[in-house]
């Protein structure tokens, strides 16, 4: 076989043994490069060397081709084949490879050229060692624009940095990109160029293992045949081929699209667009990162590409035009569908749009994702942890590294139990969402609210129905007909302090949930966008993790649409768009509590399954709560007269909390136990400040 010798006919053993061959072949044009300068006697040996080496190029290829069909791999060779190289652009490319593989020929390059200070190879030099003619005139083809090392990017031919003015094409540098040299190698390399937004994925993930729901399933099984009909219909696999993947941040969209790389045997070249933002001369760079991809039949993956078009909109054509033009398959994965130009509509083959996953698809992922090597604790029931914490695959998938992790760590058996899998599951959901909410979890029981009997009623219907939930969603079946509303929302309604509020806690400490409490003013922003950015984030956090959401004062933010008269109130209307999808989406508990219900946009009110009304409490309530507000441990100075407080102050149940503190503490301060006396005095203020009539305390006892 060929090792480092001459050709006779033999198979190259490797593909470092054929590097090597083309390594001699530069090494021998070299020297007698040098000799023919040095010595003008010696121009004809080098003319008939370099003829000799044309031959030895076309037989060298002859012999190549047959290595690959014995099974050798010789990257070169699809290189040459892709773009039809001819011999002589072999020649040249392999030139420019040189100096990656080889210290020694680098050097040798720089001192045949004949000046050390240009650390760089000049078009003319290379085209005078490849394609000598013995007369003045110097080849130049294979490094203009139109030729196909150029166009490919197979060659980068440049004005030399710091050249000042217009440069003859002959005195440009030319070199070949690190990543081509790589992928003569058998390596996959992204541009140097475009690191720090590129990455070049080996896909693992098989598109059947991907959780899909049947609707998407199809869609994308649809893709693929359509992908690969056209190219049979066009005879050709570098036909462009676009998709769309849209969904919530977690649903899966980067998992899908590395399951369809892998399904299309190609690699994934991913591009962080949103990376961008850090850099300058963005066109150039994308131009570079799209050559990168297509030279290494990558399927493209656009991440977030609203968010550079933010940044620049002056990108939005040429990103069109790299889309429309990439030979092989587009996958555009934005944060934001929505916020993507409707002229990229027409650029798209098909559209894919994946949802949070449901207690069954979480069911499967779980199990798809629990390590093979290790065992279950007869304690632990995946479909109680599934329904118990929302996670998207990515956050099963880092619960299982935890619990897996903590098992370890117990000893050498690789044992899982119930309270690894919870742990993992709670590391996962460590998120935000205090900056939006404020947390809250109180140990009081539905004993300790008062409530007419209709209204309490109604609020334990509720209960039941939030302990049910998963029960008739999952095992009842109601999950697979309904496509959205699968949460519980809930309308709580009445005058400030009337216990609306108290209710949604004692709810969520009855249900063993945590309550965060939706901070409006967090939220809603006078930037524009900001808003909607604001409620995805609360709803996206809020999926992750087993807790209720409640709006508190709702109607500042669930409002009722206006007729678009001004740019506010078209933002305003995007706002209320977007609570309203995201509650459609939201599988959990929300409590909207509010004393203006007809400003309620009526979208809400559609999806709401429970309203219940917490009216200003009778005369047998107020009782009730004066008694239950009253702690056994307070000092008591002569007789309580409850029933008369109740029946003289028709005051809420926050109205009665706060009389009751405020007579605490002028009681505490002036040294004795609470007192009639006081307790009227805190009442009856607190009446006048709620505008409410409040007869003088003299005709109290009369």
């Amino acid at each position: 076989m060929v090792a480092q010798g001459e050709l006779h006919g033999e198979l190259f053993p490797s593909n470092e043994a054929y590097l090597q061959w083309e390594l001699n072949r530069l090494e021998r044009r070299l020297t007698a490069y040098l000799r023919a300068k040095e010595d003008p006697g010696a121009i004809p040996a080098y003319l008939e060397l370099a003829a000799e080496l044309d031959q030895t190029r076309l037989e060298g290829i002859r012999i190549r081709r047959d290595t690959l069909e014995a099974g050798i791999d010789i990257p070169f060779d699809r290189i040459s084949v892709r773009y039809s190289l001819a011999a002589r652009d072999e020649e040249i490319l392999m030139c420019c490879v040189a100096p990656h593989l080889s210290a020694a020929i680098r050097d040798l390059l720089i001192h045949a050229q004949g000046n050390l200070l240009k650390t760089y190879l000049e078009v003319g030099f290379v085209s005078e060692l490849i394609h000598p003619t013995g007369t003045l005139l110097t080849g130049r083809i294979w490094f203009e624009g139109g030729h196909r090392l150029v166009t490919a990017g197979l060659l980068q031919v440049e004005e030399p940095a710091g050249s000042s003015g217009p440069m003859s094409l002959l005195s440009h540098s030319v070199s070949t990109p690190h990543y081509v040299a790589a992928a003569v190698l058998g390596q996959s390399m992204v541009d140097e160029r475009v690191a720090s937004f590129c990455e070049i994925v080996e896909p693992a993930i098989e598109l059947y293992d991907v959780i899909l729901s049947p609707d998407t399933r199809r869609i994308v099984q649809e893709f693929i045949r359509g992908f690969y009909r056209r190219n049979e219909v066009l005879d050709t696999h570098q036909d462009s081929w676009t998709l769309l993947i849209s969904g919530p941040r977690g649903s899966g969209k980067s998992t899908l699209a590395e399951g369809l790389a892998k399904a299309l045997h190609h690699k994934l070249f991913v591009m962080h667009l949103h990376r961008l933002a850090r850099q300058y001369e963005r066109a150039p760079l994308i131009r570079h990162a799209v050559r990168n991809a297509q030279f290494n039949d990558a399927v493209l993956l656009l991440n977030r590409p609203e968010d550079l078009l933010v940044i620049d909109p002056g990108l939005q054509g040429a990103l069109e035009s790299l889309i429309d033009e990439y030979q092989g398959v587009t996958i555009l994965e934005p944060r934001q569908a929505e916020k993507l130009d409707p002229s990229f509509e027409s650029l798209i083959n098909f559209f894919v749009e994946l949802d949070w996953p449901d207690q069954e698809s979480r069911e499967q992922l779980w199990e798809s994702l629990l390590p093979a090597d290790a065992a279950l604790h007869p304690d632990v029931h995946i479909g109680q942890i599934a329904s118990s914490f929302e996670l998207a695959g990515a956050q099963i998938k880092g619960a299982i590294g935890w619990a897996r992790q903590r098992a370890m760590a117990r000893g050498d058996k690789l044992e899982l139990t119930a309270n690894d899998l919870v742990f993992g599951a709670k590391s996962q959901i460590l998120t935000k969402l205090e900056a939006y909410a404020d947390t809250l979890r109180i140990k009081m029981s539905m004993d300790d609210i008062v409530l007419p009997e209709n209204t309490m009623d109604l609020v334990k219907e509720f209960l039941d129905a939030c302990h049910q939930r998963n029960f008739v969603m999952n095992d009842w079946g109601f999950s697979k007909r309904l496509t959205t509303g699968k949460g519980l929302v809930a309308l709580f309604t009445g005058e400030p302090g009337t216990g609306k509020t108290l209710c949604a806690e004692i709810l969520a400490n009855e249900l063993g949930l945590r309550l965060y409490i939706v901070s409006i003013p967090k939220i809603v922003s006078k930037w524009v966008g900001e808003t909607e950015k604001n409620i995805r984030e609360i709803f996206s956090h809020a999926r992750a993790q087993n807790s209720m959401l409640l709006f508190d004062e709702a109607d500042a933010l669930f409002t009722t649409r206006v007729k678009v008269e001004r740019a506010q109130d078209h933002y305003q209307n995007m706002e209320v768009n977007m609570l309203l999808q995201e509650i459609e989406r939201f599988e959990g508990i929300v409590i909207l509590t509010t004393n203006l219900e007809t400003n309620i946009d009526r979208a809400f009110q559609r999806r709401i399954l429970f309203t219940i009304d917490f009216p200003i409490p009778e005369k047998e309530q107020r009782n009730k709560i004066w008694r239950k507000l009253l702690p056994v441990q307070a000092p008591i100075e002569g007789e309580i007269d409850v029933e008369l407080l109740a029946e003289w102050f028709e005051l809420t149940g926050g109205q009665i909390k706060n009389a009751v503190i405020r007579a605490a503490y002028r009681c505490a301060a002036a040294g004795h136990g609470l007192t009639q006396t006081d307790l009227e005095k805190s009442a009856h203020q607190q009446a006048k400040e709620a505008g409410k009539l409040a007869r003088p305390l003299e005709e109290l006892h009369m």
